[in-house]
C-alpha cells in the first residue's frame, strides 16, 4: 500500500482541521496549499481531490499583481473538476466596523482591483456550477448582481450576503428610485435557492431582493429593522416551506400605526425554529396574536424597549399558537444605541404571575434560558422543583440573588418520585449555569460542590449594575 493510498482518506480531515471558520486564510496560508509542500505524495493526494477544491475561500487580500491572485482562484475552480462549488468571501460589516476599517474595497478578494462579479461569479466555470455564495456586495455592485437575470445562477441553493454602499455612507443611492428596485431580477423566481440570509446595511428594502418566497425553507433578515407589516407579508408569502427564520421587527408608536396597511394571521405549518429581534414591543400587542406557529420547536426573542422591561404578557398570544410542543425557549437583551433624546430605559420587575403563566403554555420545554432581568420568584421555584411548572426541562440559565433558593430547586428535581411531592415525571437538570451576584460567588460554589451537583451547575458571578 503507497503512502498516497494510506493518507489520502485522512487528508480531508486534516485540511478541516487546519481551517479556522471565523476567518478566512491568504491564498498562502489556504491548508490545501501548504500540505502540496510536505511530500509529492501530499502533493498528488490533495491535488487529485476534487472535492478539496471544490470550497473556496477568498480571503480579503489584495496583491500588486492582482492576475496572481485571479490565477489562485481559477486554479481552485480548475482543481474542483466539475465539483458543485461553495465560495466563501468576507462579510461581517459589523466585525469590519470595530476594526475600524475604512473603506470597503478593503474588504474584497483584491482590494477593488478587479470586479467580483465579473471576474469571480460569472466565468461559466463558476456559475454554472455555483450551489453556496457567501459575499459583500458595496457600491454598484449590488444594483449590477441583482440585476442579472435568474439564470444566471441556475443551481445556487444557499447565500449570505451583505449589502452596503460604503463603510462611511451605508445607504445606497438607489434605494430611493423606485423603478430601479423593480429591475432587480437574480432571485425573482429562481429554481433552486432554498436559503438566504442578507445584511442588509444599505437601508434596501427587503421586498425589493424579490426572493422566491414561496421556495425558502431558511430565511434570515435579523440584522436590519422592518416594520411589522413588511414581516408578516413575508411570513405569508413564506409560509408553506419555511423552516426556519430570524428577523429585526421595530414597531411604531401607536399614532403612527394607522397608516400602516392591515395585516391578517399568518399561518406557518413548516417553521420549526424562529428568532425575532423586537424594538419597542409594547407599542403593538395585537402583533402577537397575528402568528399561529403549530409546529415550532425553537424560540429566541431578543428585545429592546425604549421605555419599559420585560412584558411577557405580550408573548403569551405567541406561544398559544405553538400549541404546547415548543422545546427549546431563549429571552435575551438586545442592545441598541440609543438615539438623542431618547428616555433611558428603565427596569421593569417581572411578576411571577406573568412567568408562570408563559411557562404553562410550553409544558414540554426542554432549555430555557432567561435573560438576566426576567426574576424568577420563589413561588416559581417550588412549582418548577415539583414538576408542576416545566416537568420535561434539561438546561436551565437564569439569574438569580436567592441563589440557596435555585440550590434547593434543582436538589428537588433529582429526587426520587415519592420521596417528595414532586411529580412522577418531572425531569432531572443536567445543565444549569446560574448567574449570581459576584460577590456571592464563591459561597454558593462550596455548597454546589459539598452537594455533589457540581457537574450540573456552573456559578457565574455578575455585577447587579450590570443585569
Amino acid at each position: 500500500m503507497t503512502t498516497t493510498t494510506r493518507v489520502g482518506p485522512l487528508l480531508p480531515l486534516i485540511c478541516q482541521f487546519m481551517s479556522t471558520p471565523w476567518s478566512v486564510p491568504e491564498p498562502e496560508d489556504d491548508p490545501k496549499r501548504t500540505l502540496t509542500h510536505v511530500c509529492k505524495e501530499w502533493r498528488r493526494a490533495i491535488i487529485s481531490d476534487a472535492a478539496l477544491w471544490a470550497h473556496i475561500r477568498l480571503a480579503p487580500v489584495k496583491y500588486q499583481q492582482p492576475e496572481n491572485l485571479l490565477r489562485l482562484f481559477e486554479q481552485d475552480v480548475e482543481r474542483s473538476r466539475g465539483m458543485p462549488l461553495t465560495i466563501e468571501m468576507y462579510n461581517d460589516i459589523p466585525r469590519a466596523l470595530r476594526a475600524k476599517v475604512e473603506k470597503v474595497e478593503d474588504l474584497m478578494f483584491g482590494g477593488g482591483e478587479f470586479s467580483i462579479i465579473k471576474h469571480i461569479l460569472l466565468p461559466e466555470a463558476v456559475r454554472t456550477r455555483l450551489t453556496s455564495l457567501t459575499c459583500t456586495l458595496a457600491k454598484d455592485n449590488i444594483p449590477e448582481f441583482l440585476g442579472l437575470p435568474s439564470s444566471a445562477f441556475p443551481v445556487l441553493r444557499h447565500v449570505n450576503i451583505a449589502l452596503i454602499h460604503t463603510l462611511s455612507t451605508p445607504a445606497s443611492p438607489f434605494t430611493a428610485d423606485l423603478t430601479k428596485c423593480l429591475q432587480f431580477t437574480t432571485f425573482s423566481s429562481h429554481p433552486t435557492l432554498v436559503d438566504a440570509t442578507f445584511h442588509i446595511h444599505n437601508r434596501m428594502h427587503p421586498l425589493d431582493l424579490r426572493l422566491p418566497w414561496a421556495q425558502l425553507t431558511k430565511l434570515d433578515l435579523s440584522s436590519a429593522p422592518m416594520p411589522s407589516w413588511t414581516f408578516l407579508v413575508i411570513m405569508k408569502r413564506s409560509a408553506k416551506s419555511l423552516e426556519e427564520a430570524a428577523f429585526q421587527i421595530m414597531f411604531i408608536a401607536r399614532a403612527n400605526q394607522r397608516l400602516l396597511p392591515k395585516s391578517s394571521q399568518a399561518t406557518m405549518p413548516a417553521l420549526k425554529k424562529m428568532k425575532l429581534i423586537l424594538i419597542d414591543a409594547i407599542w403593538d400587542p395585537a402583533f402577537f396574536g397575528m402568528l399561529k406557529l403549530p409546529v415550532l420547536d425553537r424560540l429566541n426573542i431578543e428585545r429592546f424597549d425604549r421605555h419599559v422591561g420585560w412584558e411577557l404578557w405580550l408573548f403569551a398570544p405567541l406561544l398559544a399558537y405553538t400549541e404546547g410542543i415548543l422545546r427549546r425557549l431563549e429571552l435575551k437583551r438586545f442592545e441598541l444605541k440609543l438615539e438623542a433624546g431618547d428616555p433611558i430605559p428603565r427596569k421593569r420587575r417581572t411578576s411571577f404571575v406573568e412567568l408562570e403563566a408563559v411557562l404553562m403554555m410550553v409544558p414540554r420545554l426542554e432549555v430555557l434560558k432567561l435573560a438576566s432581568d426576567v426574576e424568577v420568584h420563589y413561588p416559581t421555584l417550588v412549582k418548577m422543583g415539583r414538576g408542576d411548572l416545566v416537568p420535561n426541562l434539561r438546561v436551565l440559565e437564569m439569574f438569580s440573588t436567592a441563589g440557596k433558593q435555585v440550590l434547593w430547586m434543582v436538589k428537588e428535581r433529582f429526587l426520587e418520585p415519592g420521596s417528595s411531592v414532586r411529580g412522577s415525571r418531572v425531569v432531572g437538570l443536567t445543565q444549569l449555569d446560574l448567574w449570581i451576584p459576584v460577590e456571592e460567588k464563591e459561597i454558593l460554589s462550596e455548597m454546589v460542590k459539598a452537594s455533589g451537583l457540581d457537574k450540573v451547575i456552573d456559578i457565574r458571578g455578575l455585577r447587579v449594575a450590570d443585569r
